[in-house]
């Protein structure tokens, strides 16, 4: 007989254990940036309520598919009846109930109306955009970005929101070209657009992080971050082109990795003299880490 898995791996299973490490760095990047550095206690509150938002999406995605996953993916928590349906259900909402909680807390309309988008956007993914191509995953990487807007609306000072739309595009637009690349994880092989299409944002990113950092002394560690997922996304592209994995999930969860360097690089340049290196440490040292957990749960 199979032992069955504990609770605690049962729901780190359901949210994708190392994805969950790329999640406050959205919202964290998007304030900093949109701040100059500037913060108080709604930076807590933000990151907080994007790691629920993240965390009920999956849940929800997890529902959706459960027939298919019955079918294809019988060893997912679900279909092995390792989690229960209502369970799960109760879990998705107390999750963006929660989440929305902490936006009203931190008193911005704007942030609380974000985080509105971010739950509609994440329920149209679900329930009625995942399986058309192009505009599904174009949905998807709107949840991405804004999960940025929900920090560039918040803090002390949001001034620079303008800035953290940029970076919420560049975000949302390769969140969009991996979610594509992921429609292919359970067929033998990718075609090679979809292959190649994640590097382009992060090219896009890079540049205009790049040309920004270069007229301040102290944003030049930026430049060197921001040119950290290019070169990741390099290398993931070679493995497709050359020799593509099977199955392709561990790679779609490299990709997603990818973003903790680049909200690490946004960090630095929003705040090069404030929380912004502190940061760009911390979600640094947070990629290997996530790709440990990795080897334990997967991320797609």
């Amino acid at each position: 007989m199979t032992k069955s898995p504990s609770r605690l791996w049962v729901w780190l299973q359901l949210l994708r254990a190392p994805n969950l490490f790329t999640v406050p760095g959205d919202p964290i990047a998007g304030y900093l940036l949109a701040n100059s550095g500037f913060s108080d206690y709604t930076l807590a509150l933000v990151a907080g309520a994007s790691l629920c938002f993240y965390g009920a999406g999956l849940l929800m995605n997890d529902m959706v598919d459960l027939a298919e996953d019955l079918a294809e993916r019988p060893n997912r928590p679900l279909p092995a009846g390792h989690a229960k349906p209502s369970t799960v259900r109760n879990a998705l909402w107390a999750l963006n109930g929660t989440g929305l909680l902490l936006l009203l807390g931190t008193g911005g309309s704007a942030v609380v109306l974000a985080g509105i988008g971010t739950v509609i956007s994440v329920w149209s993914y679900n329930r009625l955009t995942k399986r058309l191509p192009v505009i599904g995953a174009l949905n998807m990487g709107l949840c991405r970005a804004l999960s940025v807007m929900i920090g560039a609306f918040a803090g002390p000072s949001p001034s620079g929101a303008m800035m953290s739309v940029v970076i919420a595009l560049v975000i949302g637009l390769f969140i969009a070209a991996v979610t594509n690349l992921a429609r292919f994880e359970t067929r033998e092989r990718a075609p090679w657009s979809a292959r190649l299409l994640p590097i382009f944002p992060l090219i896009a990113g890079a540049l205009f992080g790049v040309k920004n950092s270069l007229y301040s002394p102290d944003k030049l560690p930026a430049v060197l971050i921001f040119i950290l997922p290019v070169i990741g996304a390099a290398l993931l592209l070679k493995r497709l082109l050359l020799n593509p994995p099977s199955p392709l999930p561990p790679i779609i969860g490299a990709h997603i990795r990818l973003l903790l360097p680049l909200q690490a690089a946004v960090c630095w340049f929003g705040a090069s003299q404030e929380l912004g290196p502190a940061c760009a440490i911390i979600l640094l040292a947070l990629w290997p880490v996530s790709r440990l957990v990795s080897k334990r749960f997967y991320a797609s």
